[in-house]
């Protein structure tokens, strides 16, 4: 087997120079609209990775990387309150749904994932659009389950914010308080 990163012998899923370089992400903080939205990683740092979520090995990256960061963030996170932990649009594509992955991570005493809450009735895709062309077709979110607490919404990558954005009005709308929102990698870097 190869590492899914760099390619070198590794019976892992990453080698170990890889996980070593991958295991200490930078929580970093970008605010929109009044929203807190935090990354763990520079975009360009992981781009090849995010992008395995149109392959079946995509799981497994996904999986690596979402145990290296969001497990860390739930199990150090010190809100005494508990919340539900949202995936953006976690239909099952390719065999599985990378944003769920995520969101599992998450699980903790104080943090519950739940599945299936916000899925997107538009099936445009953003992938190399611009802000107008996102902002002219919006994802249009509809809410399949209640979240019992507060929300923290999930995704893989924050680009112009549009996604998160709208998906935190839906619910908002819907009468639900939405905490934050916590990503894989910011494009911005």
């Amino acid at each position: 087997m190869f590492c899914l990163n760099c390619g070198s012998f590794s019976i892992f899923t990453f080698c170990k120079i890889c996980e070593f370089s991958l295991k200490e992400p930078t929580l970093a903080l970008r605010e929109v609209e009044g929203f807190k939205i935090y990354s763990f990683y520079e975009y360009s740092a992981i781009k090849n990775l995010i992008h395995s979520k149109h392959k079946f090995h995509g799981s497994f990256v996904y999986k690596a990387l979402a145990n290296l960061s969001f497990k860390k963030f739930a199990k150090n996170f010190t809100l005494n309150l508990k919340a539900n932990v949202v995936a953006i649009d976690d239909h099952i594509l390719h065999g599985y749904s990378h944003t769920a992955i995520l969101a599992k991570a998450m699980s903790s005493k104080n943090l519950r994932p739940i599945y299936h809450v916000l899925h997107a009735t538009s099936k445009v895709t953003y992938s190399g659009k611009s802000t107008k062309f996102r902002q002219d077709n919006p994802r249009n979110f509809k809410i399949l389950k209640s979240p019992k607490y507060p929300v923290i919404l999930v995704d893989d990558i924050i680009t112009t914010a549009t996604t998160m954005i709208e998906a935190k009005s839906a619910l908002e709308k819907a009468g639900f308080e939405v905490l934050f929102g916590l990503v894989l990698a910011d494009a911005r870097y």
